[in-house]
């Protein structure tokens, strides 16, 4: 009953636009009712402990998953609550003037390597919001800004990846201790690099990039220009803080972005004196988002302590031959349905060591995979939101391009243990 619970509304998740529900509503309700036929029918429950599972009781095993989400779910209030900060003091704004150039295909290049940039730091659906809203004021003509706004999701996905912090799916593996900052960096760097520039490359010979560009200098007052650029560096650099802190001394990465939006607050308030920063900042959190990622990992978690995904994880380490397979086709099945389920669920299946080259692998997929088709990640469903992308539009002009970059890194994936003999 859990399994077909979880199923069922896992469709709802993955076909939410055919439905017209928000993946929010069946998120939440899928890991209530999971977790409470769990307790009411008194299931047996199991938690995999040093590699001996043991039995435990339903109602401990719910708290203790609770709270390994909590970690995650308290990571993204801070780091939104940081960007609001950005966005109310037109930090963003600022940095219109970096796409000053004359020409279309420059004016692509640019906007492609800010994107994998700026998703390193900010996640990449916060990267694609902040460039949308930057793009709507350089490029007037829609059918133009598509073209854009493609070659923006491919970079701004392929960006998060290496960033213990650029993508949720690489921030659940980097806090659920199966990567390390600098194994992650090493090791995924340049394959996402390799899908944005060959992406890029392939891009920039299409002829709706040929021609001049004019592009209008930044509008800001010079005072709002220079408070802008302050609060952006201030707010980047405490978010870059959070993996250091944790490499150094050890804090749990949503401990150390629960310091770093507490040190942006105080200087905020003490430098602008404003009284009500709490409240505006508070006010743009995206609660619905937190909501959804709550529900997936606990819905995940119930499947777990069921047995359910240690028979799958035996399953497929059986019918597949490698796990390199394995990876490649999670890539391509995160393109269709949403990859935070789906690397929840790999985290919990498989019990490779800290830093083993699967977890790179499936940092690498879930994210690049995820450019293939327009649903497949938050960057591509924002981006379909807020400017009204066609579905088969993009799958035409964009998916293809986005599928050779995904192939081109996974390839470099393949071959590095011979770069590093």
């Amino acid at each position: 009953m859990v399994i077909l619970i979880f199923i069922f509304g896992y469709l709802l998740i993955a076909l939410e636009n055919f439905f017209s529900v928000n993946k929010v509503i069946p998120s939440i309700l899928m890991a209530s009712i999971c977790w409470s036929l769990i307790i009411f029918l008194n299931i047996p429950v199991y938690e995999l402990d040093q590699h001996l599972i043991l039995k435990k009781d339903p109602k401990y095993l719910l708290l203790f998953h609770l709270g390994k989400a909590s970690e995650i779910v308290f990571f993204l209030i801070g780091a939104m609550s940081i960007i609001a900060v950005i966005e109310k003091y037109s930090g963003f704004e600022a940095i219109k003037d970096l796409f000053y150039t004359n020409t279309k295909r420059k004016f692509l290049w640019i906007i492609s390597t800010v994107s994998f940039l700026l998703s390193a730091i900010i996640d990449n659906l916060t990267a694609t919001m902040v460039l949308i809203s930057i793009l709507r004021k350089t490029i007037p003509n829609y059918k133009d800004r598509l073209y854009y706004l493609g070659l923006v999701i491919i970079s701004a996905n392929a960006g998060g990846v290496w960033s213990p912090i650029g993508d949720i799916t690489t921030t659940m593996l980097w806090i659920s201790n199966k990567v390390t900052t600098i194994f992650l960096i090493k090791k995924i760097f340049i394959p996402s690099i390799l899908c944005m520039i060959i992406s890029t490359l392939i891009a920039s010979y299409m002829p709706v990039f040929n021609g001049y560009i004019q592009i209008k200098k930044n509008d800001l007052s010079k005072y709002c220009k220079n408070r802008g650029f302050f609060i952006l560096k201030l707010g980047l650099t405490l978010m870059l803080l959070v993996p250091v802190l944790k490499t150094v001394i050890g804090i749990p990465p949503y401990m150390g972005m629960m310091f770093s939006l507490g040190i942006i607050l105080v200087i905020v308030s003490k430098k602008y004196g404003s009284t009500s920063i709490l409240d505006d900042v508070f006010r743009k959190v995206d609660i619905s988002s937190i909501l959804f990622f709550l529900g997936i990992l606990l819905s995940v978690s119930s499947l777990e302590s069921i047995g359910s995904l240690y028979s799958l994880s035996h399953w497929i380490n059986e019918t597949v031959s490698t796990w390199k397979i394995t990876t490649f086709l999670f890539g391509l099945i995160s393109s269709i349905i949403d990859n935070i389920p789906l690397v929840a669920a790999t985290i919990t299946m498989f019990s490779y060591p800290l830093n083993h080259d699967l977890w790179h692998f499936i940092a690498y997929v879930s994210g690049t995979g995820g450019s293939i088709f327009l649903i497949g990640s938050a960057a591509g469903v924002s981006a379909m939101s807020m400017e009204k992308i066609d579905f088969f539009w993009y799958l035409k002009k964009i998916s293809w391009i986005a599928l050779i970059g995904y192939i081109s890194g996974f390839i470099y994936l393949l071959i590095y243990p011979f770069f590093s003999l």
